[in-house]
């Protein structure tokens, strides 16, 4: 490492330690009004000053405003991920939350089917078509791919799934498509 580089690097370390020093509790104070557990403002003020150390340009250091600005930004960040697990979790509920067991039967053998006698490519568009509901045409687009072939695969995935099902053209075959678009996948595990 050159003099220059090690004499700025000193320079930048300097003017971070008199930002820490000055506003760490300001800060702090400013996270505790909104936040109550001490760990979680902790953790905050940490992620604040981590991103300033990152940001830092010793010619025009940061200021409150600027560390007040960032923490406003986390936190609003963990707000929405807040909402966000609480909109999965509703939505984990309502699926599991079926009214009869004939229909809880239904959705399970469908999605072990989905799971056992459809290739990944497959059960991710059956996965786009049924579960998502996106068209053919978008799912085309976001795996670009031709519309043609998104139809066949749907089409393939389909009579894999009727023989898996031990299903025939009648109303089994009608009963199964209708269990196909209302079962959702199953959680998956990582292990």
């Amino acid at each position: 490492m050159s003099g220059r580089s090690e004499a700025r690097n000193g320079e930048r370390e300097a003017v971070f330690k008199e930002i820490y020093d000055t506003l760490w509790a300001p800060l702090q104070r400013h996270v505790e009004c909104v936040v109550e557990d001490d760990s979680e403002v902790a953790e905050i003020v940490s992620d604040v000053f981590l991103l300033a150390w990152r940001k830092l340009n010793a010619a025009k250091p940061l200021g409150l405003i600027w560390l007040i600005r960032a923490a406003d930004n986390k936190l609003k960040d963990r707000e929405r991920s807040r909402r966000a697990r609480a909109r999965a979790m509703d939505t984990v509920h309502a699926v599991y939350a079926t009214p009869s067991d004939d229909d809880m039967l239904d959705n399970l053998a469908v999605r072990h089917a989905v799971d056992t006698a459809l290739t990944q490519r497959e059960r991710r568009i059956v996965m786009l078509a049924y579960w998502d509901q996106l068209a053919a045409g978008e799912i085309a687009e976001l795996l670009r791919c031709s519309q043609a072939s998104v139809w066949k695969t749907l089409s393939r995935a389909r009579k894999k799934l009727e023989v898996e099902l031990g299903l025939g053209d009648g109303e089994e075959a009608a009963e199964a498509r209708r269990a196909l678009e209302t079962a959702r996948p199953a959680p998956r595990t990582t292990g």
